[in-house]
């Protein structure tokens, strides 16, 4: 039976072996060549007019690996998808992430101090800090002196594009990022995984325009009132509410994927943790059935502290957010603009990704056996943009009209 009780958040990553991810970083690390993918050829980019450092340097393989060039545009698109970030808070300042933001219009044209939208909260520019109750959705206590997981993944769901430093997203064309703050690093309550905490920010989400909800963290207790806020959202039809749940798929041993990937409702989409060589993550725990894509999730090179930290990290966290900012880029692009959630959901998740030739290695444990897709944008490559990982799949070009 399942305990209705809060329990304790999991973020998903995991620190990298790898060197960088230890020492102090300097501003120019991710300029640097890496290796520590076999993926996909580390000197491959598909891109040659982006001149974020990062991808210049091979070191970005995860975006060409998810094909996430095709989400990018000579020109932002007019409406980009809203991406709520549920985790720690974000460092809004850093350079990746200052122009990347969601920006709630009436309160940056109200005055400080006044609920000036009438929607209960105070000054609420880029989200809101359901912890602390504060507009201030930066990392706070003993998160300001680590590493912040919710910085690294607003970045990899759209850290800004061809600001000639760092690293870009698939996301970072057409998405902007809404930063709600759920959980704290404090031992006790701030960690807690609480239900009405959360309740709140997905109808504070939702109430404000997010279309896809990343959550790169699980837990096991749930509440009926928690289920129904997740149901309406994520599977009654017709819902005014509607949104796309990207959900962690944790790959640490755990016995059960944990909500909100647990739940079999029809908005989820789950990410897949893919390790070298297209293999399913050891320990990727068992999801449901569903619309389920695999995504990378190690050597990957993420935001930090700022004012320009940046670090290599690993985990199923990361697969949650690139697979976030891939399905953001994709939904703003000119073919898929102006559909709604269930069709997007339809015609682009469940009638082009699911489809794709690109399938991960099978995996030793059901229901992984004979592998899972790959998350890529390969749909949305034509005779004049192509992506090398679409070429090497054997997919074929789509026209559109």
């Amino acid at each position: 039976m399942r305990a209705h009780a809060p329990s304790a958040v999991t973020l998903c990553c995991v620190l990298s072996s790898v060197a960088p991810a230890r020492a102090q970083a300097p501003s120019d690390f991710q300029c640097r060549p890496l290796t520590c993918s076999s993926l996909i050829p580390s000197a491959t980019v598909d891109d040659a007019t982006t001149d974020d450092c990062a991808y210049r340097a091979g070191n970005l393989w995860w975006v060409d690996y998810v094909a996430g060039s095709l989400a990018w545009s000579e020109h932002r698109p007019s409406k980009p998808v809203i991406v709520a970030v549920f985790d720690d808070g974000a460092y809004v300042d850093h350079e990746e992430l200052r122009n990347q933001l969601w920006i709630n219009d009436a309160e940056a044209r109200g005055q400080p101090g006044v609920d000036d939208d009438g929607n209960g909260y105070v000054d609420d520019l880029h989200g809101w800090d359901f912890v602390d109750d504060s507009p201030d959705v930066s990392p706070k206590g003993a998160c300001r002196s680590r590493f912040s997981h919710g910085t690294l993944m607003a970045s990899l769901v759209a850290a800004e594009r061809n600001n000639r430093t760092g690293i870009a997203a698939a996301g970072s064309d057409g998405a902007r990022l809404m930063i709600l703050r759920v959980v704290g690093c404090h031992s006790g309550v701030d960690d807690k995984a609480d239900p009405k905490r959360l309740i709140r920010a997905l109808d504070y989400a939702t109430r404000m325009g997010a279309r896809i909800l990343s959550f790169s963290s699980h837990w096991y207790a749930t509440t009926p009132e928690l289920d129904e806020a997740f149901a309406d959202i994520a599977d009654r039809p017709d819902s005014p509410r509607a949104a796309i749940v990207v959900a962690s798929v944790p790959n640490k041993g755990e016995p059960g994927v944990g909500y909100p990937a647990a739940y079999r409702f029809r908005r989820i989409v789950r990410a897949v943790p893919i390790g070298n060589e297209d293999s399913i993550s050891p320990g990727t725990s068992p999801a449901p059935p569903g619309l389920n894509l695999g995504a990378p999730s190690a050597c990957v090179i993420g935001a930090g502290k700022p004012p320009d930290g940046y670090r290599v990290e690993q985990g199923s966290s990361n697969s949650t957010a690139i697979l976030a900012g891939l399905l953001a880029g994709i939904w703003a692009s000119p073919p898929y603009a102006t559909l709604n959630t269930d069709e997007f959901l339809a015609r682009v998740v469940q009638g082009r990704m699911l489809k794709t030739q690109r399938h991960s290695k099978p995996g030793t444990r059901t229901p992984y056996k004979d592998g899972v897709p790959l998350a890529d944008a390969c749909l949305l490559e034509t005779d004049s943009r192509i992506a090398r990982v679409c070429h090497l799949s054997g997919a074929q070009p789509e026209q559109h009209q």
